[in-house]
């Protein structure tokens, strides 16, 4: 018999929406997340009994509320003073704590950890996991001049992990400073190492990618839930055009997160003994298995940037917690917002990155969409439903946050007979500071080396550029950006192979700068 105590989830849901919106009929987040949760609810079989015994509410934070400069999107039209109250009036719950989440796409997985150990140690008898973005309502509404007021007060309490402290930081000050903010003017810097070690130009690796991600698309194309359900061929995912242009090399559109997307989705977890009481059937149920949780180092400090040591960290663990290896799993769901992604946890599962395995559940972030923090619930709630559907199954969810910053993993199955085992990963923090960092140097000097660069355009022209370099005379890892007056060496970074070249660097300002050298 399965103890009481065993955390199960015992319910899932999903929503999307494609329609056009219109002035009287525009689907905000906070609707989209509660429709998710009411389905999630009701998936159950026993949403009457469960809706008042609702312990926690434990809410992804939204993107508009994601960064304090409001750098990745804004919402024109107003906002909730309490996000999880807005949403729990919209189910007709009370939950007796209600909580909105710190940012970070590791935060479905790690919730579903965080609060399957609560639940063990009988602090909470019932928790509801859900978030849900309407990015792409608000971008059609702003562009179309809807006059719109979403603004809500709600009172109550609720727990707000925002602001983040230092700890939690996903870059430095001095990496903010030289350009690595965006994702997409993030992710290049590991993506290119990958590619130099590969022995690819900017072409070849564009054709990599788009072998990967085709599959991921096909896998979309077949999901009711994704947001852009089409097949996209390799070739025109490598292909630059004008429905899919050059976002960063060597990102093309269509290899990155698409963030203009109507996505909800939620997860219900509670006991086994509640479940029992509540009448919900064990071939209803799916456990927690083992998982893992690590934070990575600063970009800048990672000795190969092209891979995460945090992550080969979190998913060794929840591989080892649960007893299995990734050829003993039939089931899996890679974080998937850059190829680079899909590549560093490739390394982590000990697969071959050209392998033939489907990595997606969901199709991936840029074909079945990115909602924000809660993508990897959408992950989640796939996995459940396999393991339901193929007895005795399993499947590994891996969420990733910030640029290979955070990570979580979580193996999914039947629950089992002996007693669940929380996991402990305190340990994993020293055994990466153990594994070494890169030697920094904030004020650089002289001739050195490009180990990496981003460079990004802005209405198709060149407009973004830095390096990652090695000094020449020590090999200490610095930052740097061209002047702003040196059209040249920006276009160095486009029109040529950075990677490898002789530069000079110049760490006596606000910024460090450099410029090309002759070989």
């Amino acid at each position: 018999m399965i103890p009481d105590n065993t955390p199960v989830i015992v319910g899932v849901g999903q929503f999307v929406s494609r329609d056009e919106p219109s002035p009287d009929k525009l689907l905000s987040a906070l609707d989209i997340a509660a429709f998710a949760a009411r389905r999630a609810l009701e998936d159950t079989g026993a949403a009457e009994a469960i809706e008042p015994q609702v312990d926690v509410m434990s809410v992804s934070r939204l993107f508009e509320d994601s960064t304090r400069k409001v750098a990745i999107t804004n919402n024109p039209f107003g906002r909730s003073n309490n996000v999880p109250g807005s949403i729990a009036r919209r189910i007709g719950i009370t939950p007796r704590e209600n909580v909105y989440c710190a940012v970070g796409g590791q935060t479905p997985q790690r919730l579903v950890n965080e609060m399957s150990e609560r639940i063990h140690r009988g602090e909470l008898g019932c928790a509801l996991l859900v978030g849900g973005e309407a990015i792409a309502n608000i971008k059609f509404a702003a562009r179309h001049g809807f006059d719109l007021d979403l603004n809500e007060t709600i009172e109550g309490d609720y727990t707000d992990l925002w602001p983040m402290n230092n700890a939690d930081k996903m870059v430095s000050d001095y990496e903010m400073a030289h350009g690595l903010f965006l994702p997409v003017q993030a992710y290049p810097l590991c993506e290119n190492v990958w590619r130099q070690r590969a022995g690819h130009s900017v072409q070849q690796h564009r054709r990599v990618m788009g072998e990967l991600f085709s599959r991921f698309a096909h896998v979309a194309a077949h999901n009711e839930y994704a947001q852009f359900p089409h097949e996209r061929t390799a070739d025109f995912l490598a292909t630059p055009s004008k429905d899919n242009y050059v976002l960063s090399e060597p990102y093309t559109k269509w290899m990155v997160a698409q963030d203009a997307v109507n996505q909800g989705a939620a997860v219900v977890l509670t006991s086994a003994g509640k479940a029992r009481e509540w009448g919900i059937p064990e071939q209803r149920w799916v456990s927690l298995q083992g998982y893992g949780d690590c934070d990575d180092l600063n970009v800048i400090e990672r000795p190969d940037l092209s891979l995460s040591e945090a992550q080969n960290l979190a998913v060794g663990r929840a591989l080892d917690s649960a007893g299995k290896t990734v050829a003993a799993i039939e089931y899996l769901d890679v974080y998937s917002c850059f190829p680079i992604a899909v590549l560093s946890a490739c390394v982590a599962m000990k697969l071959d990155p050209a392998t033939t395995r489907t990595l997606t559940l969901t199709g991936g972030l840029p074909y079945f969409g990115g909602p924000g923090n809660n993508y990897s619930m959408h992950g989640i709630a796939e996995a459940v439903q396999r393991v339901r559907d193929k007895p005795g199954s399993h499947a590994l969810v891996i969420a990733n946050g910030g640029y290979l910053s955070k990570h979580s993993a979580g193996v999914y199955g039947p629950p089992a007979s002996r007693e669940w085992q929380p996991v402990d990963s305190s340990d994993l923090g020293q055994r990466l500071r153990d594994h070494g960092r890169a030697a920094v140097t904030e004020t650089p000097h002289g001739d050195a080396i490009i180990e990496s660069y981003v460079a990004a355009y802005q209405r198709g022209e060149p407009a973004i550029g830095y390096i990652v370099g090695r000094q020449a005379t020590d090999s200490q890892r610095f930052l740097a950006v061209p002047d702003k007056d040196d059209v040249q060496t920006l276009r160095g970074l486009f029109d040529t192979e950075p990677l490898g070249r002789r530069v000079r660097v110049d760490g006596s300002g606000a910024v460090n700068t450099f410029r090309f050298v002759a070989d």
